[in-house]
């Protein structure tokens, strides 16, 4: 599979997935049903919601499957395994969230107790936080973005979150072949909000998302994308919580949506309540002019030299304001 380099998506998304401290997750139920277990940052873990545990778009979605006809009378346990800060990389560690989704799959298959409690669905929201890396003090791209250790930085932080997207999936599909397993991608927070960040972040967040559905286009994962990003756009002001970065208690309810309407295969079904302010124009920044090939999906360094310091700049701008007001998120 061809890996996509997306340039400006590297640092104008640096504000908008960050994680924050939060709550304690969901507890895991017994394993005498079937389950839904839930990898991910602070969007899967429910961060911007009131109450992440139960307003979480996790948590209502699968308030919803556990009432659907299939899973009624059977019963529906969620394990939400996910970890506000987490990125790629930290899904792939020792003891991390793959090691422990794996665990607990392969735990319900050897349980001859019952023949009903695999995992069966399985649900993934990551990426942002990788971005975060590349603003941390000690990192070159902080004393000068142009230099050449930070063009590499980029290029093998992006290389880096296909390629751990990738090989979770294929560790999460070996081990549980039957389950669906489905992949949201990103929103654009300052979506229809006329922030001047709207429209190079709209370009951004596109870009992101196409490393996304990249992953998602080979076949042999059987995985399922659930598009956040189209319903959120001209929402910002309406969906995204007072952080201005995470979805507010109406957003993680769209977000619940999307995740249901790609389990069961259809279009989203907004709540009419959802829709009752119409969509705020959105800025349109232009076309992203078609990237030069390096022969293997990636782009030239030459794009990186005109377009990344640009955006760099102005992502180190929205990170420090952001950690300025929030402090450094966990």
């Amino acid at each position: 599979m061809s890996r996509l380099l997306p340039p400006l998506a590297a640092f104008l998304f640096l504000a908008f997935v960050l994680t924050s401290p939060s709550s304690g997750a969901l507890p895991a139920a017994a394993a005498e049903t079937p389950a839904y277990l839930a990898i991910g940052d602070s969007l899967a873990f429910g961060v911007g919601a009131p109450d992440p545990s139960t307003g979480g778009y996790v948590a209502l979605a699968y308030k919803a499957i556990q009432t659907s006809d299939r899973y009624e009378e059977r019963g529906l346990a969620l394990i939400n395994l996910s970890v506000p800060g987490a990125t790629s990389s930290d899904l792939l560690i020792e003891g991390g969230q793959i090691d422990a989704a794996i665990e607990e799959i392969e735990s319900r298959k050897d349980d001859e107790e019952s023949a009903d409690d695999n995992v069966e669905i399985i649900s993934v929201n990551i990426g942002g936080n990788d971005l975060l890396r590349l603003a941390t003090p000690n990192s070159p791209c902080a004393v000068d973005p142009t230099i050449e250790p930070c063009l590499e930085l980029l290029g093998e932080m992006l290389i880096g979150l296909q390629d751990n997207l990738t090989e979770a999936l294929e560790r999460l599909r070996q081990a549980a072949p039957e389950a669906g397993i489905y992949l949201l991608n990103l929103h654009n927070p300052y979506s229809g909000t006329g922030d001047i960040r709207e429209g190079l972040a709209d370009l951004a967040v596109q870009q992101l998302n196409g490393v996304i559905g990249a992953v998602v286009a080979d076949e042999q994962l059987g995985v399922e994308l659930g598009d956040v990003f189209q319903l959120f756009r001209g929402r910002g002001s309406q969906w995204i919580a007072d952080d201005r970065l995470h979805p507010n208690e109406k957003g993680h309810k769209v977000m619940a949506e999307v995740l249901l309407a790609t389990i069961d295969g259809r279009a989203p079904r907004i709540p009419r309540e959802l829709l009752l302010e119409t969509p705020a124009p959105v800025s349109d920044p232009g076309e992203l002019p078609d990237l030069p090939s390096r022969g293997d999906g990636g782009v030239e360094a030459w794009w990186f030299l005109v377009v990344v310091p640009i955006a760099f700049l102005a992502g180190v701008m929205i990170s420090v304001g952001y950690f300025l007001a929030r402090g450094r998120s966990g």
